[in-house]
């Protein structure tokens, strides 16, 4: 049974970060607060009380977006909270100037109450209505539609509080209502320009199916004429699926045109000179026109990609976003594209041995251009305390793809490297950690918070890194420890010691076996038995007997050595897009 404590936690965790409650206690609970003061006779307290509620509007709207879509949901958004609001005030009716003067206050309250109803039925439009969201990069002109308009925490709280004030402070009917009136107008000329917006746009949208902003899209494409795409779409965590890509893309000697479908994505990806569209709709993207486009390249197997698969003008190629034993490397869906790009052979043979009869012309060996930054060093006794680098990956989207070490033995690992006391330790976890089981996420804090206290303990560097190039810190270290990913393939560029986590019942043998990029390896159990092992040959205490295997293999994964560069890759597109122009032009 779960503790209250974790009870809490796991509330607070509905509701948005723990920096987001002020604003919800500050807004909601005011309200409550002013009518207790009402009834227990208190009404100058419950007006300041009000007023703290008024003001704190743009705390929950700038701060607590979490909290703020689910009041939202709730149907419990501004023009409830002010009508509330609006009825604790009335309810301290010794504040009031005269009957008139409530009177004017109830008349000027339904007006903001209808303007604010407005905004709220004029976002609710823009979030459901044929309006779509996209946004750019490096993409000329006005070219961004927002999935809502603007909230105006600020004039929403001006309005509120210059439509409340004069009453409860005791102001004559009339000064009431001119107040009231012109703090209707100033909500009125904030929201009317938006309002006009919307039906610009849904005029434009009726005319032509364009929007202006999707109209601009398609004038740049027209004028850019790229020739090569690529599409994404995922949460905000799949960012390193494209931004793996990026400078590979941006060597290339064909224009290049970025399509992601998620705006969380969108925002994550790294900084780059690649016209980029974020375009969630799909009856958007199938409006425009690629027809200069000879070729599509997809980093991740998504059921959006068919929006542009559809199209027989491109060629398709699954790029992946990362060379690993994993079964995703074999999905049977990559049967749909022309091309499957693998790195080495291995990539080729996990194809081979799934059975879903892959032809063989349908591989392309482009190795791994990612790896060229990769280096060799430090090498064993370079460094008076040695790196480990431990980077393990993911739960998996289920139990049969669950390879990560974190939850198994990742705080025994961690706790064997400190013990030994003669090694620094760099532990990155994968982006998407904890994304499934919340186990991962307790582990992840644990292995933080050792690392952390080692770290003040003994005054070795040790790290946590959440964000940034795992390869920068490959570069910086002598080993790593990690599991069944793309992450091991990437790491044997540099042919330095690893070290693996068997999540199978295997024996040794058969894990090397049917994980090809484990066999030069020493291999991890379920009790982390393996640990001393490494930590000997890291710090020389011990042979390093796998290193005469780990060149063979690192060509079986990534390819020989001048493949893994920028100029095999951009030979690869080349030899692509001229296969495209040869085989699509009767579509052209």
């Amino acid at each position: 049974m779960a503790s209250p404590a974790s009870f809490l936690r796991a509330l607070v965790a509905r509701l948005g970060r723990s920096s987001e409650l002020p604003g919800l206690l500050l807004v909601n609970g005011t309200i409550i607060l002013a009518l207790l003061l009402v009834a227990l006779g208190q009404d100058l307290a419950a007006v300041i009380t009000l007023l703290v509620s008024i003001v704190s509007e743009w705390w929950l709207e700038r701060r607590s977006p979490t909290t703020t879509l689910l009041l939202r949901q709730a149907s419990a958004g501004p023009p409830l909270r002010f009508a509330l609001r609006a009825l604790v005030a009335v309810a301290a009716s010794s504040r009031f100037d005269d009957r008139a003067a409530l009177y004017s206050f109830v008349a000027v309250a339904l007006l903001v109450v209808t303007g604010l109803c407005a905004r709220a039925l004029h976002a609710e439009y823009r979030r459901i209505g044929p309006l779509k969201p996209m946004r750019t990069r490096h993409i000329p002109g006005a070219t961004r539609i927002d999935e809502e308009p603007t909230s105006r925490p600020v004039l929403v709280a001006t309005v509120e509080l210059a439509a409340v004030m004069p009453a409860l402070f005791g102001a004559a009917w009339y000064d009431v209502l001119l107040v009231g009136a012109v703090a209707f107008g100033a909500l009125m000329a904030g929201t009317v320009p938006e309002f006009l917006d919307s039906w610009r746009m849904r005029a434009a949208k009726r005319a032509t199916g364009f929007t202006p902003q999707l109209s601009a899209v398609q004038e740049f494409i027209d004028e850019y004429q790229p020739e090569v795409v690529v599409h994404l779409s995922g949460p905000d965590t799949a960012a390193y699926q494209i931004n793996t890509w990026i400078e590979a893309l941006e060597s290339l000697d064909q224009r290049v045109f970025v399509i992601l479908r998620d705006h969380p994505l969108f925002e994550k990806m790294a900084p780059s000179t690649l016209p980029t569209l974020s375009l969630p709709a799909p009856s958007e993207l199938l409006m425009l026109d690629f027809s200069s486009a000879r070729v599509a390249l997809y980093p991740s197997n998504t059921g959006n990609n068919i929006h542009l698969l559809r199209l027989p003008t491109m060629m398709s190629a699954f790029i992946g976003h990362g060379d690993s034993d994993k079964s995703a490397s074999n999905n049977p869906f990559s049967r749909v594209y022309d091309e499957l790009w693998v790195a080495g052979e291995a990539g080729a043979d996990r194809y081979r041995r799934s059975g879903i009869n892959i032809p063989e012309a349908q591989f392309r060996f482009v190795g791994r251009p990612q790896v060229h930054a990769i280096e060799p060093t430090p090498r064993i006794g370079d460094t008076e305390i040695p790196t480990v680098l431990y980077a393990p990956t993911w739960e998996g989207v289920n139990q049969l793809q669950e390879y990560s070490s974190l939850r198994a033995i990742g705080v025994k690992l961690i706790d064997a490297l400190l013990a030994d006391g003669s090694v620094r330790v760099v532990y990155k976890p994968h982006p998407f950690t904890g994304q499934r089981d919340a186990k991962y996420r307790a582990a992840h804090a644990s292995i933080a918070r050792r690392l952390n206290e080692a770290k003040l303990r003994t005054g070795i560097d040790h790290r946590v890194v959440s964000s940034g190039s795992l390869t920068e810190w490959m570069n910086q270290s002598t080993a790593l420890v990690s599991d069944i990913s793309s992450v091991l393939s990437d790491w044997l560029a540099g042919e330095k010691p690893y070290a693996v986590f068997n999540h199978t019942g295997l024996s040794t043998k058969q894990f090397r076996e049917q994980f090809p990029s484990s066999a030069a390896a020493t291999i991890l159990d379920r009790e982390a038995r393996g640990v001393d092992e490494l930590i000997d040959v890291v710090t020389g205490r011990g042979p390093d007997q796998l290193a005469e295997y780990r060149s063979k293999l690192a060509t079986y994964l990534l390819g020989p050595p001048e493949q893994r560069t920028l100029e095999a890759f951009r030979e690869a597109v080349t030899a692509f897009v001229a296969r495209s122009e040869a085989e699509r032009a009767m579509y052209r």
